[in-house]
């Protein structure tokens, strides 16, 4: 009797697994107990018709690159369809697919930022990859019509190629899962009008700022704040933007308000949230520093986009309406004054742009540093901190075995180690892997130029060493990715000091990170607008209560 129910059990789990592989089984422990989960995939490709939809945010010039990659996908999977579209931002995205969760319409996959991602955990909405990148299957291209055809194209993925921080970033979820993957990744830097501070060498060299012949700041060393206040002394026309005398009427704007706020945070060790999700937000040196943040605003040492009633400050950095704008690697062009540019706008004409790292309070981990607040001096411990950002890309679970499979591939395909610098060398933002970097393979840019992320880096380094003054031809394709290789180079030499945001759902009494991020932003906002609003009742303290009550309750 033993014997007939052991074939039998053989039997029916036999028949079970029929037509399947067996690709991996992952342990995870839950609530203290220990749960597997085994994937199972088809013994081949599947070959039926399947079409992959994929959200984004990008523009025409991204979505153009985007849709070379998604060709090529087609061409080597005949029977996938990729339809992408873009949602125009990132809380448009993120409210559209929490909306389509509830009644089961979400694309197959999407861009994200880790918070946004938290939620969709919590909806348990989101594939994890685990088992896709922790598998040995391969699979043979038998279709004659594929691009790749009789090649092997395995399912695993191998994660030490990949920057450890955005893996980080990517598995800080409970259990340590990936639930999205790096793709577009970025972080911030801060423009420059070179030719106004050249017209100022005198009095910046006497303040004690290295500076060039021709106008360069070091692309190494961040500016310190105090060096942030010194400079507004001498670049900054509060009576409005006087080209004569190549002063601006702001010095600084910070094109991310929320960005600001939570980077300024970690550069004064001012608690913000955690990983449990509490709001940490009401401590005095988080109310010291937003009382600091006002004195910059009132004296345009620092502005926000909203003082032009603008999403960014890039257009009016060209304006020459303020010198300095700190902003996304991906957004680098945005900054640069061109032919298309209404000239007469241009009040210092097309300027010569540079780029180097954001500003900090220190120049070493931990160092003291001292401001003044209200007049009076107050000292405080600083940290070396620069935003780590750009979305990942998730699955979502709604989707078939066939469409999460080629979703998984697709998204492979996009993080290869020669497409995730091409990405970059086209966009301004960073490559997800280590392999890119070193890579010695010459990369297709355009019909007739290549080369490899090496010597793209180097674009802006021959045009450092040369002082501006290189002898290009105008006709130099170099010329085209000069503002970018300069952004990827401060990405290189402010990434031992990345920091990213941890991420979570609401709670019973509290706001999810995605909310929190937001409402940061407000606050830095509502106390820009206090300060120029005459009979406004905003401050740092209200402004810091309005942004508790929206999280808190």
């Amino acid at each position: 009797m033993k014997k007939f129910v052991l074939l039998l059990v053989t039997f029916v789990i036999a028949l079970a697994f029929a037509g399947c592989v067996n690709v991996g089984t992952t342990a995870s422990t839950t609530a203290g107990t220990q749960e597997t989960t085994t994937l199972q995939l088809a013994e081949e490709l599947p070959d039926e018709e399947v079409e992959i939809t994929f959200w984004h945010i990008y523009g025409t010039d991204k979505t153009a690159l985007l849709d070379q990659m998604i060709a090529e996908f087609e061409a080597m999977y005949p029977n996938v369809t990729i339809t992408d579209t873009s949602q125009t931002d990132y809380n448009t995205l993120r409210e559209k697919i929490n909306m389509g969760i509830s009644v089961d319409q979400v694309p197959t996959m999407a861009l994200g930022y880790p918070d946004h991602f938290a939620g969709y955990i919590e909806a348990d909405a989101v594939l994890k990859l685990d088992d896709y990148i922790n598998n040995t299957t391969e699979y043979e291209i038998t279709n004659s019509s594929s691009s790749i055809f009789g090649e092997t194209v395995t399912i695993g993925l191998d994660l030490d190629d990949f920057v450890a921080s955005y893996l980080e970033e990517n598995s800080q979820y409970e259990g340590g899962y990936y639930y999205s993957l790096p793709f577009s990744k970025s972080t911030e830097t801060m423009a420059v009008n070179v030719d106004v501070l050249k017209a100022h060498l005198t009095e910046i060299r006497a303040a004690g700022i290295t500076i060039s012949d021709n106008g360069f700041l070091s692309h190494d060393v961040p500016l310190t704040y105090a060096q942030i206040e010194a400079l507004a002394d001498i670049i900054v026309d509060t009576n409005g933007t006087n080209t004569t005398t190549s002063k601006c009427e702001y010095l600084l704007n910070y094109d991310s308000s929320g960005n600001m706020f939570i980077n300024m945070s970690r550069q004064w060790n001012a608690p913000y949230t955690n990983t449990d999700g509490e709001i940490l937000i009401d401590n005095d040196t988080t109310k010291s520093m937003l009382q600091y943040v006002q004195d910059l605003f009132l004296n345009n040492t620092l502005a926000l986009p909203i003082a032009w009633d603008q999403s960014y400050g890039s257009t009016n950095f060209k304006y020459g309406d303020v010198c300095m704008s700190v902003g996304s690697t991906a957004g680098v062009n945005y900054n640069i004054p061109t032919d298309a540019d209404t000239q007469e706008n241009l009040q210092f004409g097309q300027f010569q742009v540079d780029f180097v790292p954001v500003p900090q309070f220190v120049a070493t981990e931990g160092d003291s540093f001292t401001v003044s607040i209200d007049g009076t001096d107050s000292t405080f411990t600083g940290s070396l901190s620069a935003v780590q950002q750009g979305p990942n890309i998730g699955i979502f679970s709604s989707a078939s075995s066939a469409e999460k499979l080629y979703a998984w591939l697709f998204l492979k395909y996009l993080i290869e180690t020669d497409n995730t610098a091409k990405w970059a060398m086209n966009t301004g933002y960073l490559p997800a892997r280590l392999s890119s970097y070193s890579s010695e393979a010459a990369i297709d840019l355009t019909a007739s130029y290549s080369t490899n992320y090496a010597d793209f880096l180097q674009i802006a380094k021959d045009f450092w060493d040369a002082d501006g003054e290189v002898t290009w031809a105008t006709t130099d394709v170099r010329w085209n990715y000069l503002y970018s290789s300069m952004v990827a180079n401060i990405a290189q030499s402010q990434n031992t000091y990345y920091q990213y945001d941890p991420a979570f759902a609401a709670g019973t009494n509290s706001a999810g990170s995605a909310t929190a991020r937001v409402e940061a932003g407000y606050c830095l906002e509502n106390i820009y607008i206090g300060t120029l609003a005459s009979g406004s009742s905003y401050n740092p303290n209200t402004a810091l209560n309005t942004m508790l009550n929206q999280l808190t309750w």
